[in-house]
C-alpha cells in the first residue's frame, strides 16, 4: 500500500510541474494547489445476496487528492475542481481483491456558513480480482478488472491555521462497476466514514486556457444534443457483445454561475432485453429494442469540464423486473467550436447499471 501511495504522490508532483510550466500568458489561469489525504473505514452495501454472503472484512481505504483553486476563490466558497486516487479492500480480500480509482472531482461551495460541502467524483477505478469461471468463480460482483467509479462526499470544515490547514471529516458513498460492458456486473457499493488533513499552498500555478476557459460566458439557457453509442454484454454463457446506444436531447437553465437545471428527453436503441433478467420470456415475441424517458437534467461547469445527473421516468418499454426509473451520470468536455465529448454511465434506478455511454455532440448556450 505504501509503494502505491509513493507512486501517486510522484505523479501528482509531476502533474503539478506541468500545471506550473504551462504557459503562464493566459489571463486570468493563475491560482494556487490544495492537497488532502484521508484515511476512509466502513462498510460494503449489502445490495445482492452473495455480496452479503462474502463480505467478511471491514473496509480500510486511502485517498489522495489535489485541488486547483483560482487566486480570487476561497475552497470554502466557490466550487473547485481536482482529481484524486482512491485505494480500498472491498469486503473481501480473497474474492475480490482491492480497488485502484482515479478520478477527476468537484467541490461545491459551503453554504449558509453551515461547515459542511459536498465533492461528487467521477473517473476509472481498477479491481485487482475480477470474476474468472476457472479460478474465481465466487466473485458475481464484477467480472472485469477495468470499471467506472463514482463517488459522492459530504465533507466536514475544522480550520486549524485559517485556510491554509484544515480537518476534513466526512461520508462517503463509492460504486465500482463496469456499467455492463462485461458480465457478471452487480458491482460494489462502500461506505466510510473518513477523516483527514488538508493543506493549501502559497506559490502560484498556471493552467493552460483549456483547462480554465468559460465556454459559455453569456447565456441562462443551455440546449445539448447527444449521440453515445455503447456495448453490454448480459451473461457470460452468452459469448455477444451488444450494441445500445442513445440519442439525448437536453435543456438547461443557469440558475447560478455553472450550475444549471433543466429537463432532457432520451430515446434508447438496446437489444438485450430479449435476455432475462430484464423481461419476462412471454413477452419475447413482441418486444422492441427500442425504449424513451424523460429526465431531470442536473449540470454543474468548472471551465469547459462539467459534471451531469440525469434522474428519470421510462415513458415507453421500461424494463419489468427493474423500478421505472433511469438514471445517468457522467462529465462532458466542450470545445470552444462547442464540440462536446461526454462518458456516462446508463443505469436503470439509481445504480443497477445498463450500459456505458461514448457520446459526441453539440452544446451551446443563449
Amino acid at each position: 500500500m505504501l509503494r502505491y501511495c509513493k507512486d501517486i504522490i510522484i505523479l501528482l508532483a509531476l502533474a503539478g510541474t506541468g500545471i506550473m510550466n504551462a504557459a503562464a500568458s493566459f489571463p486570468g489561469s493563475g491560482g494556487f494547489l490544495g492537497y488532502s489525504l484521508n484515511i476512509h473505514g466502513g462498510t460494503v452495501l449489502p445490495h445482492h445476496e452473495t455480496i452479503t454472503y462474502f463480505n467478511r472484512e471491514y473496509v480500510r481505504s486511502l485517498e489522495l487528492n489535489a485541488w486547483f483553486i483560482p487566486e480570487e476563490m476561497r475552497t470554502d466558497r466557490n466550487t473547485c475542481a481536482g482529481a484524486g486516487y482512491f485505494f480500498s479492500g472491498v469486503g473481501n480480500s480473497e474474492i475480490y481483491g482491492n480497488v485502484h480509482a482515479l478520478f477527476f472531482a468537484m467541490i461545491t461551495p459551503q453554504k449558509n456558513n453551515l461547515p459542511l460541502q459536498f465533492k461528487v467524483g467521477v473517473g476509472l477505478s481498477y479491481l485487482t480480482n475480477p470474476y474468472d469461471l476457472e479460478t474465481n468463480y465466487f466473485n458475481r460482483a464484477i467480472g472485469s478488472h477495468i470499471n467506472a467509479y463514482g463517488q459522492f462526499t459530504v465533507k466536514g470544515r475544522i480550520p486549524l491555521l485559517g485556510d491554509k490547514w484544515l480537518i476534513r471529516p466526512a461520508l462517503s458513498l463509492h460504486h465500482m462497476s463496469n456499467g455492463a460492458v462485461v458480465a457478471p456486473n452487480q458491482g460494489l457499493n462502500l461506505v466510510t466514514l473518513s477523516a483527514g488533513i488538508e493543506f493549501r499552498g502559497d506559490r502560484p500555478h498556471f493552467l493552460p486556457d483549456w483547462a480554465v476557459r468559460d465556454p459559455f460566458p453569456d447565456g441562462r439557457h443551455r440546449y445539448t444534443f447527444i449521440y453515445a453509442p455503447g456495448i453490454k454484454q448480459v451473461d457470460r454463457r452468452v459469448d455477444r457483445q451488444i450494441f445500445t446506444s442513445s440519442l439525448i436531447f437536453d435543456y438547461g437553465y443557469e440558475i447560478a454561475k455553472g450550475k444549471s437545471v433543466g429537463l432532457g428527453f432520451s430515446l434508447f436503441y438496446n437489444d438485450s432485453w430479449a435476455y432475462r433478467p430484464y423481461i419476462r420470456t412471454e413477452r419475447n415475441d413482441e418486444l422492441s429494442p427500442f425504449q424513451s424517458a424523460l429526465h431531470i437534467s442536473l449540470q454543474a461547469n468548472r471551465g469547459p469540464l462539467a459534471f451531469m445527473l440525469h434522474p428519470g421516468v421510462y415513458i415507453y418499454n421500461e424494463a419489468e423486473e427493474w423500478p421505472f426509473m433511469t438514471n445517468r451520470i457522467g462529465l462532458k468536455y466542450t470545445f470552444r467550436n462547442n464540440l462536446t465529448l461526454q462518458v456516462a454511465v446508463k443505469s436503470h434506478w439509481l445504480a443497477i447499471a445498463d450500459y456505458v455511454e461514448w457520446g459526441i455532440g453539440y452544446e451551446f448556450n443563449r
